[in-house]
């Protein structure tokens, strides 16, 4: 009975990592697709403009370079791991815009046949990219969760790979924005093209696509903790609209710039506020656990959440060795503090506000936190 039951066991681990495998990849074929996409409708500018094609691209890597470095630190206690950091960029500026590409092309018909060219003329830029371009977007969230099982563990999670998949978007059509901007201007001086570009583009990236799927990535994430429950698949329907509603507005032709960025970074730090005060909330509850416990002592539980602490730490161990010994036991005690740490969502962060007079601590014993999170 007993080798009968390990055989299932067997048999299942097996099928979850055939599972794991083929989404992999399936993501891997789909960015190969939107980056064929992209070199296909590209590539004439490259073969005319090959200088003002490789300002463009050079233009964004101190975006590309800074923007990751910065949404990585935005995770509090530990930075995600680097393989999934690329591959969340490499969705977004690969299979996510070459297949949006294809999509809005569609869409964009659509629109004019359905209401008129001068409505398609006015709206149909500002109604189509929302719709197609946050939707692929996701999807790049929902493919890193079955991918790797283990990374997206609740909203934070969620809310930092989506802002990784909408940077990579973001910076991949700043290129193409360069691009196009140099036959709109009549090919002339391409290089002043590109750098007119640059400089819009610029001026709105604390308000763009990153913000936009950071919001549907936090809706993901907590479907990730929750389940596909009814409540959970309402937030998470939630946070698209309103990811979708903040492209909407960026797009729209008469809002002012500035409204448009302001609007957006504002949602957007507002969300990350309330997941980060709960999430390093419950880091610290999960800490002083272990150190009433005796696992760790005083100066762990107060030092572990922080990146610099825990550098100098390393820095003063005797041998490489332990060295080692004192890094594998700073990812055990924090690996299980993030799992606790996950628990917070946008509904706890909401009731973080709130004064702590007679509210009871997060636990198996107070089932109304537990259920609000």
């Amino acid at each position: 009975m007993t080798g009968s039951r390990s055989a299932v066991a067997a048999a299942r681990a097996t099928g979850a990592s055939g599972s794991v495998m083929a989404v992999r990849i399936t993501a891997a074929v789909l960015c190969a697709f939107g980056g064929s996409v992209m070199t296909l409708q590209f590539s004439r500018f490259v073969a005319v403009f090959p200088g003002g094609a490789i300002l463009a691209a050079v233009l964004q890597l101190p975006l590309l370079v800074v923007g990751t470095y910065v949404l990585c630190m935005l995770r509090p206690i530990r930075s995600p791991e680097r393989i999934w950091v690329g591959a969340a960029l490499l969705w977004g500026g690969a299979a996510a815009i070459g297949c949006s590409l294809l999509a809005n092309a569609g869409l964009m018909a659509l629109w004019a046949k359905a209401a008129g060219v001068v409505f398609a003329a006015n709206w149909a830029d500002s109604l189509t990219a929302p719709l197609n371009e946050e939707t692929l977007k996701a999807c790049g969230i929902v493919m890193l969760v079955l991918a790797a099982p283990r990374l997206i563990k609740g909203p934070m999670d969620g809310f930092i790979f989506g802002a990784l998949i909408g940077l990579g978007f973001q910076v991949a059509e700043n290129v193409t924005y360069g691009l196009n901007n140099i036959a709109d201007s009549g090919a002339t001086n391409p290089v002043l093209a590109v750098t007119n570009s640059f400089v819009v583009r610029l001026a709105s990236a604390l308000g763009s696509h990153w913000t936009m799927t950071a919001i549907a990535g936090a809706g993901v994430g907590y479907i990730v903790l929750r389940g596909a429950t009814g409540r959970s698949l309402a937030v998470a329907t939630g946070c698209l609209a309103v990811c979708m509603g903040m492209h909407l507005l960026f797009d729209a032709p008469d809002a002012p710039l500035a409204v448009k960025v302001t609007v957006n970074f504002v949602v957007v730090g507002a969300v990350y506020m309330l997941l980060r005060r709960s999430y390093v909330s419950r880091a610290r509850q999960a800490l002083g656990r272990d150190l009433d416990a005796g696992a760790i002592t005083p100066t762990e539980a107060a030092g572990l959440p922080v990146r610099q602490w825990r550098r100098r730490a390393l820095l003063g161990a005797g041998s490489p060795a332990e060295r080692e010994q004192l890094l594998a036991r700073q990812d055990k005690i924090l690996d299980t503090v993030e799992d606790l740490a996950a628990l917070a969502g946008l509904l706890s962060g909401l009731r973080a506000l709130q004064p702590p007079a007679g509210r009871c601590e997060p636990s198996p014993s107070c089932p109304m936190m537990a259920s609000a999170s």
